[in-house]
C-alpha cells in the first residue's frame, strides 16, 4: 500500500469541522498513511454587528463572496438572533471557494445559490465571478479574515467590479501548538500538510524555537498561495494540491512519494 504507515500531520484550525477533518483522515488512511491532526490556529470573530448591518440591506448587493468556513460561521453569528435577515440572501449568488465552504454555507445558512465550489483558490473563484457579474453591478459583500490577501478584490476591481470587504475574524496561533507539535515530532512524522499561509507561519515559528531544521520537514501545500508561503520560509515543498479536497491531497502525496522513491 502506498503510505506504508507513514505519518501525515494535518495542520489545521481548531474550529475545523470534525466531518471535514475526518474526510481527510479516512482518505489518507485508505492509501496506507497514518494521520495526526495538529490544531495550529484559533479564530477570534470581530465586527459582527457591522456584518449584521450589511446583511440587513441585501438590496445593496449583488451577492456574497465566501472564501472560508470561518466567514460562514461569522454570518451565522451575525444572524443568530434574527434568521429572517437571510431570507433574501438565500436566493442570491454566494461564490464559494471549495466544496467544504459550499457545504457549510448550505447547511448553516441554507444558501441555495452557491456557485464556484470547484474553484480551488481565491484567484480561480475571482475568475469564475468575472464570468457571472457585470462591471456595473451592485457591490459584492466579502466578509473575510484580517489577513486576507487582496487577490479577489484586485482581480474584480481590475474588471470594474466593486467589492465591499469587511473583516470578520482574526487568525491566531493555537495556545497549545508548542506542546502539541513537540508531541507529534516525537513520533517522527513523514509529511506535514499545510492548509494556509497562517499554518505555515505558526508551525515554522515553533520549529525554529525548538531548533528544528525546517529543511527536514517534508511539506505539502494546499494551493499555490500556501506553497509560496512555504518556499518563502525555506521549507522543501514535497507536493502541492490544487484544491482543498481530500482526494486531491491524497493524489499529490501518493504521486510525490512514488517519485521520490525512484
Amino acid at each position: 500500500m502506498a503510505g506504508n504507515g507513514s505519518i501525515v500531520v494535518l495542520c489545521k484550525g481548531l474550529s475545523e469541522s470534525n466531518d471535514r477533518q475526518e474526510a481527510y483522515v479516512k482518505t489518507l488512511e485508505s492509501a496506507g498513511y497514518t494521520c495526526e491532526c495538529l490544531p495550529t490556529l484559533r479564530f477570534e470573530f470581530v465586527n459582527i454587528s457591522e456584518l449584521q448591518t450589511c446583511l440587513s440591506i441585501p438590496d445593496k448587493y449583488t451577492g456574497l463572496i465566501l472564501t472560508s468556513a470561518r466567514t460562514v460561521e461569522a454570518i451565522a453569528m451575525a444572524v443568530k438572533d434574527n434568521t429572517n435577515i437571510l431570507h433574501h440572501w438565500k436566493q442570491m449568488p454566494a461564490y464559494c471557494v471549495g466544496p467544504a465552504t459550499e457545504s457549510v454555507a448550505r447547511t448553516q445558512l441554507d444558501l441555495q445559490r452557491c456557485i464556484g465550489s470547484q474553484s480551488g483558490n481565491s484567484r480561480e473563484l475571482a475568475e469564475r465571478i468575472v464570468l457571472d457579474v457585470n462591471a456595473d453591478s451592485k457591490p459584492l459583500l466579502y466578509p473575510c479574515s484580517e489577513i486576507a490577501r487582496e487577490t479577489v478584490a484586485r482581480v474584480l476591481n481590475d474588471r470594474g467590479m466593486v467589492v465591499e470587504k469587511i473583516t470578520v475574524y482574526r487568525t491566531l496561533e493555537s495556545e497549545s501548538l508548542k506542546r502539541d507539535l513537540l508531541e507529534i515530532l516525537k513520533k517522527s512524522p513523514s509529511i506535514f500538510v499545510f492548509f494556509s499561509p497562517s499554518t505555515v507561519e505558526h508551525v515554522a515559528t515553533q520549529l525554529k524555537r525548538n531548533s528544528y531544521n525546517i529543511k527536514d520537514v517534508k511539506a505539502v501545500a494546499i494551493g499555490p498561495v500556501t506553497r509560496d508561503a512555504l518556499i518563502s520560509l525555506d521549507f522543501n515543498v514535497h507536493a502541492t494540491a490544487d484544491k482543498p479536497e481530500p482526494a486531491a491531497l491524497m493524489r499529490v502525496i501518493v504521486t510525490a512519494d512514488k517519485y521520490t522513491e525512484k
